[in-house]
């Protein structure tokens, strides 16, 4: 795996992943460097894999470049997924075909670059955890060959990936209590990989697990009698298993603090708050993809970064760099406790939220 780098004017050109093995020369001839993305989910009934290029040309304008389809995109490929056993053994091929997003109900965000068409390569097949997937892109002009692989995670099967504060009857009944008379808030759970597994030496697909946590409430008018609803994503930040176990533990004050943060004042002396349920996510990724997440935290990001974005690759080729890998992610909604509703409402973190109740029966 190689850190890869790259200027402004590429990095504008690609999707979330940017850069190739060396820095850009502004003034050297045009050439293609292909950038790939993907992250694979067995939960979705279609996968997308992004495949662009980026671009520069000392005799025309970036800006100009980036209205133009033809700069972006390859007219000459052929993408196709090859499924390998654990051993290594080849049992079938899956050909992808080249799909506009917007089409798709993925419409681009409006920029500098061109909108339509934004196109991405699709299949429908449902993702198998006993297999590897081994994405192939051939330029039929250049006959270069890209390829990567990922595992798939199990996300379906809660005997596989399991949250006690989803799968649990008793614990989910009781809800999140982070009230003050708790010194922190606890859920774990367990991954179990597919019996045989192996995938660069490693006995398990998972490389790294995330969580957040959504607060939701409605802002309520008593004048208007109008109903607005919002939420605050709280990143319970990474971790990853210790054998098969997952386990997060969060101090009570920063869930405070965070819904201090996050809900602020009201719009106006008329508004009060009612908390809703909690949407609890848990993602886990793969090895590749921790390493990616390292990269980042590394190199830092922003005025004080060592690059202008730090990038990672795991695709081989002469000249490409990107990520395919896979996700998997199981989310519940889940009460806040009584005692923390009253907590809150009580804390002087949470008197300028102005939060009068809950919009469902505790």
């Amino acid at each position: 795996m190689n850190k890869v780098k790259v200027p402004v004017i590429a990095l504008l050109a690609m999707f979330l992943i940017v850069g190739c093995s060396e820095k850009f020369n502004t003034a050297a001839p045009y050439k293609n460097i292909t950038v790939i993305y993907a992250f694979l989910d067995k939960a979705d009934t279609a996968h997308y894999i992004r495949i662009e290029k980026a671009f520069l040309d000392q005799n025309k304008s970036a800006v100009t470049m980036a209205q133009s389809p033809d700069s972006s995109y390859y007219s000459n490929i052929n993408v196709r997924i090859e499924r390998y056993s654990f051993t290594g053994v080849l049992t079938d091929t899956i050909h992808l075909n080249r799909v506009d997003l917007g089409a798709e109900g993925y419409p681009k965000q409006p920029g500098v670059f061109f909108n339509a068409p934004n196109y991405a390569y699709k299949f429908t097949n449902t993702l198998d955890v006993n297999y590897i997937y081994r994405l192939k892109v051939i330029n039929l002009t250049t006959h270069e060959v890209d390829s990567a692989d990922a595992p798939v995670i199990e996300d379906l099967d809660k005997s596989v990936f399991y949250i006690d504060l989803f799968d649990d009857s008793v614990l989910n009944k009781n809800g999140m209590n982070f009230s003050s008379t708790f010194l922190s808030f606890e859920f774990g759970g367990t991954y179990t990989p597919p019996v045989n597994f192996s995938f660069q030496g490693l006995s398990s697909p998972v490389g790294i697990v995330q969580a957040i946590v959504r607060f939701n409430w409605i802002d309520s008018n008593d004048i208007s009698h109008t109903l607005t609803p919002h939420y605050y994503d709280y990143n319970l930040g990474y971790s990853t298993l210790n054998n098969v176990s997952l386990d997060y533990t969060t101090k009570d004050i920063n869930f405070y603090s965070a819904l201090s943060t996050g809900m602020g004042a009201p719009p106006d002396n008329n508004t009060f708050r009612l908390l809703s349920r909690a949407d609890v996510f848990v993602y886990l990724s793969t090895h590749d993809y921790s390493l990616y997440v390292q990269n980042s935290l590394t190199q830092g990001t922003g005025l004080t970064g060592s690059e202008i974005e730090p990038v990672f690759t795991n695709v081989k080729g002469a000249n490409v760099l990107g990520l395919y890998t896979s996700r998997a992610v199981r989310t519940n909604q889940v009460t806040i406790s009584p005692a923390t509703v009253d907590s809150l409402m009580a804390s002087p973190l949470l008197q300028q939220a102005r939060i009068v109740g809950t919009s469902y029966h505790q």
